[in-house]
């Protein structure tokens, strides 16, 4: 008999105590302290810090989340880095000292955000639970049947012991594994042909060492700190990663679209190697000149897929990567945990629960549509400067006038938010949608633009947006009227991306017009 044995009977059963699984478990108690927690997990804590998952970055509600909704603020900030942002860097094929094109800011930003080292968080988050759960450990969960008001859950120890816990709600956090979705079928296409390979590097790896400038037009050239973003280096069909773990790791990965290059092309850190020699020439001569030891390799072909449905009044919920995987590029993974848990939170302990569980099937497949929508047919055109700077900066300021509003001024709590103002949340995805669907046109994007070389975002439409996500007023009315005028903004400026082609002038001038007002 294993000494982990599970309960006969708890309120909640998670499969899975990766991050998805521990904040949930978290935000369940810190709502109703009075349910029992069972989580039953197939590896053993403590995790090895460095452990290199997908999801080392955050944005702003995946930040927000984990620092206030969880309650890890003072821990992030004194044990994870400060994120400085996201920064797209174009060096494709260029060596030693040839002129790069770059988009950034050189400061950090208003709101906090960070890069995260998972395995160390999640053994944090495994100790702040200490034994308000009970932790099955080296064990998976083989099956579950709806028995009357329970879910019956069969697991199986790493003796290869089988017992049954009877649970009131079984929450799939499995991440990969995804034992709900496969069996019961509710896996479905993205719409994404992308694959990955990343491996992590023992060593700082600063890109001021390799990638800089003194030119003085670049706004750039004095920000140390610059290394501290999720660093994208961009080129024709692909983008690579840089992410700083911390002073002695770095995560580097290269995700790409299937139809431009070939996962067998670097399905090993050699033949990466030889893929960034080639592609990535900067990169890859500054890790050789470094002999930088290489920590681990992994990759995933076809890598994106979500759920057809994510909650059941049958007892039974999704979320984080068993839930749906959509794409690295905008570090959004740690968001869908935020709204997916919050989501799962309300239903499960809220006298009236029950009835919301349409409206949040219907809230998570869109919002899952819509990132899908955001990264569809983008990589082969990441070679072209005028598109990456539109699809990028109009991507960012979609996303921090909309979902971060939203999450950050409490209304994911208050669900029936999503019914009351469904027609200007429908408004802001329609303006989205049909940017995105513009850019997905050949040649929607060529030479409508004269760009500098180093573009500071310092001044624009995205540091306007980011800074007017969270208000003094959090009433229903107040959060629906920053909505409607973030619609008119958007509006605005995607009429200077698909009729104007002046989206630079905008993007820059719209700012100064809005202060002013």
């Amino acid at each position: 008999m294993s000494e982990n044995f599970p309960k006969a009977a708890c309120d909640v059963l998670i499969i899975g105590a990766g991050l998805a699984g521990l904040t949930l478990a978290k935000q369940l108690l810190d709502k109703d302290p009075t349910l029992d927690i069972c989580i039953v997990h197939n590896r053993k804590f403590p995790c090895p810090e460095h452990v290199h998952k997908v999801g080392e970055s955050t944005i702003e509600i995946g930040a927000y989340y984990l620092a206030d909704t969880i309650g890890c603020r003072d821990y992030l900030q004194d044990e994870h880095l400060r994120k400085m942002a996201m920064r797209f860097i174009q060096t494709d094929s260029l060596i030693d000292e040839a002129p790069y094109r770059e988009i950034g800011v050189g400061i950090f930003p208003q709101h906090v955000t960070f890069q995260i080292d998972r395995g160390k968080l999640e053994n944090h988050l495994r100790n702040k639970l200490g034994g308000a759960v009970k932790l099955v450990e080296s064990s998976r969960v083989l099956d579950c049947e709806k028995q009357d008001e329970y879910q019956i859950v069969s697991i199986r120890d790493h003796n290869g012991n089988v017992s049954t816990c009877r649970s009131r709600w079984v929450i799939d956090a499995s991440g990969r594994g995804r034992v709900l979705m496969k069996k019961l079928g509710l896996q479905k296409q993205s719409g994404l042909d992308h694959s990955a390979v990343w491996f992590r590097v023992g060593g700082k790896i600063d890109i001021n060492d390799f990638i800089h400038s003194s030119d003085e037009s670049n706004p750039f050239r004095d920000s140390r700190d610059r290394r501290c973003s999720t660093t994208h280096l961009a080129g024709n069909g692909y983008w690579v990663w840089i992410i700083p773990i911390n002073e002695e790791v770095t995560s580097i990965g290269i995700v790409f679209d299937n139809s431009v290059h070939s996962i067998s092309d670097m399905s090993s850190y050699p033949l990466s190697r030889i893929w960034l020699s080639k592609n990535e020439p900067r990169l890859q001569n500054y890790l050789d000149k470094r002999s930088v030891d290489i920590l681990d390799f992994g990759m995933m072909r076809n890598y994106s897929y979500i759920a057809s449905k994510y909650i059941s009044s049958d007892g039974w919920a999704l979320t984080g990567e068993a839930a749906g995987f959509i794409d690295p590029l905008y570090s959004s993974g740690t968001d869908l945990i935020a709204l997916a848990n919050t989501m799962i939170t309300n239903v499960i302990t809220r006298p009236d629960g029950l009835k919301n569980i349409p409206l949040v099937n219907r809230v998570m497949t869109e919002v899952y549509a819509s990132y899908a929508d955001t990264n569809r047919g983008v990589y082969p055109n990441f070679g072209n400067w005028n598109y990456l700077f539109v699809k990028t900066n109009w991507d960012t300021c979609f996303y921090f006038m909309s979902l971060p509003v939203i999450f950050l001024n409490g209304k994911i709590d208050e669900i029936e938010f999503f019914d009351k103002y469904s027609n200007e949340i429908n408004e802001l995805f329609q303006v989205h949608g049909e940017v995105t669907a513009h850019l997905r046109k050949p040649e929607a994007v060529r030479n409508d633009y004269d760009l500098s070389r180093y573009i500071d975002l310092r001044g624009s439409m995205i540091e306007y947006a980011h800074q007017i996500m969270i208000l003094d007023d959090k009433s229903d009315k107040a959060v629906a009227e920053r909505l409607r005028k973030n619609i008119e903004i958007l509006r605005e400026m995607a009429k200077a991306i698909i009729e104007g082609k002046n989206f630079d002038e905008v993007f820059y001038e719209l700012p100064k017009r809005l202060k002013a007002a």
